[in-house]
Formats: structure tokens, C-alpha cells, sequence
């Protein structure tokens, strides 16, 4: 068997999208994700749970195929609010050699952590009545219980089965948060930036002592803290209102795990909300590391983006045909248009590093190749190679001097400053000092030289370096691809020689990068451009970066022959020697995959509810509904949410490891087996869905959602006292605002007060009527009327009137009669103004009613059928 089966990674960089209450759906999907990879492992990997034994079995045999076995790996995880927090969970299962289910007598460890965690019940996420908080939910309950996950899932794992893994978490601060640019006219101005991104990693990267030439292995397992990775994910999770912001503390703030903003641009002490506001996924950083993973057999990269949505603003951006669009309409659609932009700018983004990735290799790539290959090439590229390296040479000069400034300048103001466009004559000042980053334009493509003492030395700087130790790298993987077992051993030696090289070479380009962040450089100054190559060049002689360089590539050489590096390096003064001023750009090729709910649920296919579940698209979650918050609001909701990530994730992963519909097919029925559900009540609840939430719902989904949760006593209990909640919070506004607001919505304000309780009484018709529209049975309790409103209090006051009138007429003491007379004018006068104000405010209340009751319907249609 060892024979027939070979080794091959499948790498998947996760990226996961915000989404509040989506979270569960996303915890689904990572669930089934976290049993795939660790099915595909085996050995010392934690093995599933007796419910999931048949799914990790399918998993496993679907990794053997074709002669293969594959090995799913996470190794590159970010997340952003709901995505922050699952993916957190993910990160720390892999880092610690874990699994997201360690065991649970009910079913899925996760799910009942979130379908508990996600209940809007008082006294869990609801703080308990008296609570101070300026938010509706209890974010210290939040952090709390994520704390109590995160150490749960590092304390259930085993060192044998850790494996590196890197996360990143957005967050956005509050307050002023901004970084300096400067135009070409010298000009300064102020660019606003609050996103934040916090990495931790388990990787143990290569560090590099130019004091020593030595490497080692930076020991530090940042995924260890899970106390700092709780309050990163919560800050993450900080949606406006519904959470309060997260402090950033000193920990957060040392870089990493910030690493964005640098310390220049923001100290610590930042308040910080939810990631989502202005980065819902960092694909940038994600390749970057991407980029450095190192490689020692055959591996496919998948970048998978997991977004729980179809689209942006379907509903909200459709316009009437031939009508002027209302207001509501215009309104809701430009709310959509922020949400927009991030999922447009996502996928732009995307696009646009793939077709990085694959131009800053794919030609270069295929001429080396082809020189390998045909020695009449490589001869022609030797020629070429010569002819081209002196306008190389003065690019790279130029090059080298601007990526040391840019590098150097926190406030970013290079990237705009006409400066930066270095003249012939400032290139000729540059090569007139030593440039130890490149040789000078003699036209020699030596790959090393020696000193004084005859040691190897590489003259020419680091990106060059990385590049070229990318093309042995990358033409090694293709044809290790294709390779027989023989040939295969040989070239996974060759790869594991190259792969170190490449970690030592970025080992270096860190410590470079470190020491040029610490330096003053700057293009304006006295010396211009000559003075920061001076620099430069004192900070490579300190680091001893040819002599370390050196001595990499001459054990690369003598590992994988000479042929491979020095076409490499030909390679490089081709393809860059008109581009050798462009910065050096990380990246690494891959394929992409979106992970969402709008993919077809195969198991019900030969069931009519198979076309029902296609049209429902994201409209199939809970989660999505009532602005993400859904599924927050009952715990069969969750569940739900639940069992679609999973089946999700099957169908999603099935098909990019080759599987036939047949088996996701029979794959998704056993996830129904395990999660406790029939195909008939999956269909069932397809149906109930579509009824529920059609395409132009709008707000009405809320009405559907309300009915069904005020169909128990929890969930009106869980309706309740999430509105006492937003009623509760309104205090924050100011305390007298607050009290009104409280009192407008028959809350009980201590101390008591007749005005606010004349305000209590004044509001009940409308109250009851919009509690009526949303809660359907309200139990408001009875509001005392006033006593100045009360029904007989006219009529009592004029019939003292009358009294004191009959008095006045039957006493013969004419002072009596006198007084008797004024009172009852004045009674009677009470009286008729008592009678005219509250039948005024009676029918001021009562039109109130009819106002209100003839509006809501227009949100709530079916409210008027109820």
C-alpha cells in the first residue's frame, strides 16, 4: 500500500466574513472542516465522536484516491466578527493539536456551545435587569464564556498532532486614528485609518543574528494566550450597539500580535468595535504568509473564502418599474451600498492577486522551465542574461534605495512624493558607493563571490535572492507532480533544501526590513538618494547579509547542482531588468473557493423541495434574516443554522476534492444521521422557509419570526426581554432623555415620578398597538391612569360646583353666599376645562392608535389578517 499511495497536501488559506448571529452557520462549517482535516490525518490526530465516525470514515476514503493520500491542512486563518470568532476557535484546535468537538453526551461540542451562547435569554447575553451597560448585549458574558471555549479547546489537545497555523482578526477603532501622506509639493495632509489587524501564530518562524550569521526557530506559540486571543476575537465581534467596544490593552497593542496600524500610527488604549465595519476579509496579509509557507512534497494551495450570503442588496436595490423609486427604497438601498463596497472590494481584490500571483511567476516561470529543458535556450539566456545586467543593475540601484525609504517612512508618504523618481544622475551617485544589494553594471551574472578571506559572498540583495530561490522552488513542485517514485524521493530532498534556503532568505529580509523601519531615511534631505544608499549600505555590512547569503546559496548549489541557481539568477536580470524599480511583491499561486448557503442541496434532489431549496439561495439561514441577527432568536433557529453549514461544507469541500454528486449525496444524509434530522423534515422545513421569508419579505420577515417566537413562553420571554434591554440602554442617551424614553415605554423609573407617569399613560395606546404589531400578545401589565384624567373626576368636581351653588342660594349670610358663589365658578370652570382636556387627550390618544395601526401594516402585511 505504501507503495501505491504518495503524499500530497492540500493547503487551504480560510477566510471567513462577518455575520453576527451567522455565526452559528459559520460554526458548522468549521466543525465539518475541522473533522475533514483531522480525518485526512490520522495518526496522532483526536479522533471523531461515535455520531461522526461514518462522515470521518467517508472523509478519509475520499482523501485516498487516485493513488494518493491527501492530506487537508488549515494552515492560514481570518476571520472578522462572527468569522473572527469561529476562526479563532479553528486556530487555536490546530495549533494545539485539538478538535472542535471533544465530546458532548448531546451531540456536537460546538453546537451546543453556540446554540447556547447565542441565546438572547436575561441574565446570558441579555444582561439581567439593573445592569449597567451602554449596549444592548452583555459583552462581558461574551468574553467570558469565549474564554471558557477558547480554553477548553487548547486544554483537549495533543503536542503530537500540533501543527503551525497563523490567524488574523480585524477590529476598527474608535476615536482619532490616522496616518501622515505627503503630496509631491512637499504638501502634508491626514488619511483617516481605523482598521486594526491582530496576527497570532504557531508557526515557529526562522529568526536571523547578523551579529553571528546564525538561525533559529522564534519559540513563541502566540496562540497560546487564549485570554488575549478571547478579548481580540470579542473586540472583533463588537457589532455597534448590540456590543460595547472592546479596550485594547498593552498586550494587544505590542506587534504582533497588532500589526496594523504600526506603533507609529496609534499607541494603545484604542476602543475598538467590530472588524466588519471596515474590513470583512484581509486576503493581503492571508497570501503574504501564504507566500512564505515553506514546501517539502507535492501541495495545492485553495484559498476558501466563506461568506454567508448570495449577493449584496438584492432585495433592497430592486426598483419599480416605471415609478420614481419612494424614499424607503432609495434609503435601503444606499444602507446596502457600504455592505457592498467591502463584498465588491473583496472580490476585486481577489481577482487582482491571483493575477499577481500568476504574472510575477507564470512567464518567468515558463522561461525557466524551457531553459531547463532545451540547452540551446539556456545558452541564449546566458548571452542575454550578460547583455541586459548593466541596465539591471542601475534599476536595482534604484530600486533598492526606494524600498529601503518606503520601508523606512511609517506615515507612507513615498508612495506620493515625486521624490521618489530618481534621476540618471542620482543613480550614478548611488553606484558610485558601495551597493552591496546589487553588483555593479559590469555585465558579470556570477551567482557568488568571494571576499578578501575567500569566503562565498551574494551580491545581489535580498529580493533577488528570494526570487530566485522561488523559481527552483516552484519548477521542483511541478515536477514533482508528475514524478515516479524514484525520481520523487530526489527532487522532496531538492524541494526540502530549497524550502530551507527560502526560510533562511526571508529570515534575513525580516531582519532587514527591522532595521530600516529603525533608520531615518529620507529622499529630501542634504545627500538625497546617495545618503540613504550610504545607510543602506552600512546596514547590510552590520547584518553581514552577503556572508550569510552567501553561504545559503552555496549549500543550495551544492544540494541541487549549479545549473538550477544560475539560470535562476539569468532568469531574474531578463524578466526584471526594465521592472527592477518595482517593489518586490509575495505572492504565490492558487486556486480559489467561495464557501456560501446558495449552493444546491444534493440530497434533496429527487424531492420537489430540491428546486425550492435552490431559489431560497442565503434566504435558507435564520441567520441572515432581521439584519444578520436572526438566528439569535430561537435555539431551533440555531440548530437549523447549523445543519445547513455542515451540509454546506460538505457539498462545498466534496466537490473540490473530486468527489461525485453520489457521494456528497450519500455524505449529507449521514451529517442528517448524525445531527439527529430525517430528509423528511429537512424538507419539511424548506418548505416553511420559503412560505416564510419569500424574496420580497422585507421587514416582514420580522413579523414571520415574531409570530413563531411568541408561539412558547420562552420566546416571549426572550422577545420581552430583549425589548425591556434596548429600552434599558436608552438611559445612555441622558439621564433625563432616558428617563422619558423608559417611561414612553412603560418601564418603572426610580424615583417615581407623576410626570413621568402622566408620560407612561399618555403613550400606552400608541405602545400597545406597535407591541401588538411586533410581539402580536403583549403583557405590558395595566398602566394607572392619572388622577387628573380620571373619568369621574370631571363630573365629581361639578357636582361640588352645583353644591356650592345651591349653598350659595339657601344661606341668608350674604358673606357665605359670596364666597359659596366664587367657589362654585371656580369648580364648575375646573370641571369644564378637566371634561374638555381629557376628552381632547382621549381622542389625541385614540388617533394616535389609528395612526400607527394604519402604518404597520404596511411592514407587517399579515398583521392585518391577525
Amino acid at each position: 500500500m505504501s507503495e501505491i499511495l504518495s503524499g500530497h497536501e492540500i493547503r487551504i488559506a480560510l477566510v471567513l466574513n462577518g455575520g453576527v448571529s451567522l455565526a452559528v452557520w459559520m460554526g458548522g462549517v468549521t466543525h465539518e472542516l475541522d473533522l475533514i482535516r483531522r480525518a485526512s490525518a490520522g495518526g496522532d490526530a483526536p479522533p471523531a465522536q461515535p455520531y461522526d465516525e461514518l462522515l470521518a470514515q467517508r472523509w478519509r476514503d475520499l482523501c485516498r484516491r487516485d493513488g494518493e493520500q491527501r492530506k487537508v491542512v488549515v494552515d492560514v486563518i481570518a476571520g472578522t466578527s462572527a468569522g473572527g470568532l469561529n476562526g479563532s476557535l479553528l486556530a487555536t484546535a490546530v495549533s494545539h493539536g485539538s478538535t472542535l468537538d471533544p465530546g458532548d453526551d448531546n451531540g456536537p461540542w460546538l453546537r451546543q456551545k453556540w446554540v447556547g451562547l447565542g441565546s438572547l435569554e436575561v441574565g446570558m447575553l441579555v444582561p439581567a435587569v439593573g445592569k449597567p451597560s451602554t449596549s444592548v448585549l452583555d459583552g462581558d458574558y461574551f468574553l467570558t464564556e469565549l474564554k471558557e471555549l477558547l480554553k477548553g479547546v487548547a486544554g483537549g489537545g495533543r503536542s503530537a498532532a500540533a501543527e503551525p497555523v497563523t490567524l488574523f482578526v480585524t477590529a476598527s477603532g474608535l476615536g482619532v486614528q490616522q496616518f501622515e501622506a505627503k503630496d509631491a509639493a512637499g504638501q502634508r495632509f491626514v488619511v483617516p485609518d481605523h482598521r486594526y489587524l491582530f496576527r497570532f501564530t504557531s508557526e515557529h518562524r526562522a529568526l536571523y543574528d547578523g551579529t553571528t550569521r546564525s538561525f533559529s526557530l522564534d519559540p513563541v506559540n502566540g496562540l497560546s494566550d487564549t485570554k488575549l486571543l478571547a478579548r481580540a476575537a470579542r473586540a472583533s465581534a463588537s457589532f455597534p450597539v448590540a456590543f460595547g467596544p472592546v479596550l485594547e490593552t498593552p498586550n494587544m497593542a505590542t506587534s504582533p500580535p497588532r500589526v496594523q496600524p504600526g506603533q507609529q500610527q496609534a499607541g494603545p488604549g484604542a476602543w475598538l468595535v467590530d472588524g466588519g465595519v471596515l474590513d470583512n476579509a484581509p486576503f493581503g496579509p492571508v497570501l503574504d504568509v501564504v507566500a512564505r509557507r515553506p514546501v517539502t512534497g507535492k501541495a495545492s494551495r485553495y484559498v476558501l473564502y466563506v461568506v454567508p450570503s448570495a449577493g449584496i442588496g438584492l432585495a433592497a436595490t430592486r426598483l419599480p418599474e416605471a415609478n420614481e423609486p419612494g424614499w424607503r427604497v432609495a434609503a435601503l438601498s444606499a444602507v446596502q451600498f457600504p455592505r457592498e463596497v467591502d463584498f465588491r472590494a473583496d472580490v476585486e481584490q481577489l481577482e487582482r492577486l491571483l493575477l499577481e500571483a500568476d504574472a510575477s511567476w507564470s512567464d518567468t516561470q515558463r522561461l525557466y522551465d524551457r531553459c531547463m529543458h532545451h540547452p540551446e535556450d539556456r545558452g541564449a539566456l546566458h548571452k542575454a542574461a550578460a547583455l541586459l545586467q548593466p541596465a539591471y543593475s542601475r534599476g536595482r540601484a534604484a530600486g533598492g534605495v526606494w524600498e529601503a525609504v518606503t520601508v523606512a517612512s511609517p506615515d507612507r508618504s513615498t508612495v506620493l512624493d515625486a521624490a521618489t523618481a530618481l534621476s540618471e544622475q542620482e543613480i550614478d551617485e548611488i553606484l558610485a558607493t558601495d551597493h552591496p544589494w546589487v553588483p555593479g553594471p559590469d555585465g558579470s551574472t556570477a551567482l557568488l563571490r568571494q571576499d578578501v578571506d575567500g569566503n562565498p559572498c551574494w551580491p545581489w540583495g535580498t529580493g533577488a535572492a528570494e526570487r530566485v530561490v522561488r523559481l527552483v522552488l516552484r519548477s521542483l513542485r511541478t515536477r514533482i507532480d508528475t514524478a515516479g517514485p524514484g525520481e520523487r524521493d530526489e527532487l522532496e530532498k531538492w524541494l526540502k533544501a530549497s524550502s530551507d534556503t527560502l526560510l533562511k532568505v526571508q529570515a534575513v529580509r525580516d531582519a532587514l526590513s527591522a532595521e530600516l523601519t529603525a533608520a531615518d531615511l529620507d529622499l529630501r534631505p542634504a545627500g538625497g538618494a546617495e545618503a540613504v544608499a550610504v545607510a543602506v549600505n552600512d546596514i547590510f555590512e552590520s547584518l553581514q547579509i552577503q556572508r550569510a547569503l552567501g553561504d545559503e546559496f552555496a549549500t543550495l548549489v551544492a544540494a541541487v547542482g549549479p545549473v538550477m541557481v544560475d539560470t535562476a539568477l539569468e532568469v531574474e536580470i531578463v524578466s526584471r531588468c526594465t521592472s527592477a524599480r518595482n517593489p518586490q511583491q509575495r505572492s504565490a499561486p492558487f486556486q480559489f473557493l467561495r464557501l456560501g448557503p446558495d449552493i444546491p442541496l444534493t440530497l434533496l434532489d429527487e424531492l420537489p423541495e430540491g428546486s425550492i431549496a435552490n431559489e431560497l439561495k442565503d434566504r435558507i439561514l435564520y441567520g441572515t434574516q432581521v439584519g444578520h441577527f436572526g438566528a439569535f432568536g430561537a435555539a431551533e433557529w440555531r440548530r437549523w443554522d447549523w445543519l445547513m453549514g455542515r451540509l454546506h461544507c460538505v457539498a462545498h469541500l466534496g466537490a473540490m476534492l473530486g468527489a461525485e454528486p453520489e457521494w456528497i449525496r450519500e455524505t449529507q444524509r449521514q451529517v442528517l444521521a448524525a445531527e439527529e434530522w430525517t430528509v423528511d423534515e429537512l424538507a419539511r422545513q424548506v418548505r416553511k422557509l420559503a412560505d416564510d421569508f419569500p424574496v420580497d419579505a422585507g421587514l416582514g420577515a420580522l413579523t414571520t419570526m415574531r409570530d413563531e417566537l411568541n408561539g412558547s413562553k420562552a420566546g416571549r420571554a426572550t422577545t420581552r426581554g430583549l425589548a425591556d434591554r434596548l429600552v434599558d440602554v436608552s438611559g445612555g442617551l441622558s439621564p433625563q432623555v432616558g428617563d422619558w424614553v423608559k417611561a414612553s415605554a412603560a418601564r418603572r423609573n426610580e424615583p417615581r415620578s407623576w410626570l413621568l407617569g402622566l408620560v407612561r399613560w399618555f403613550t400606552a395606546p400608541a405602545r400597545e398597538t406597535m407591541w401588538n404589531r411586533l410581539v402580536r400578545s403583549p403583557d405590558l401589565g395595566e398602566v394607572r391612569r392619572p388622577l387628573v384624567f380620571q373619568q369621574w373626576l370631571p363630573v365629581a368636581a361639578a357636582g361640588v360646583g352645583v353644591l356650592l351653588l345651591v349653598v350659595a342660594a339657601v344661606v341668608q349670610a350674604a358673606g357665605v353666599r359670596v364666597v359659596a358663589a366664587l367657589l362654585a365658578g371656580v369648580v364648575l370652570t375646573l370641571a369644564a376645562v378637566l371634561f374638555v382636556v381629557s376628552t381632547y387627550v382621549r381622542k389625541t390618544r385614540r388617533r394616535i392608535r389609528q395612526w400607527i395601526a394604519a402604518r404597520l401594516p404596511e411592514i407587517s402585511p399579515s398583521s392585518r389578517n391577525r
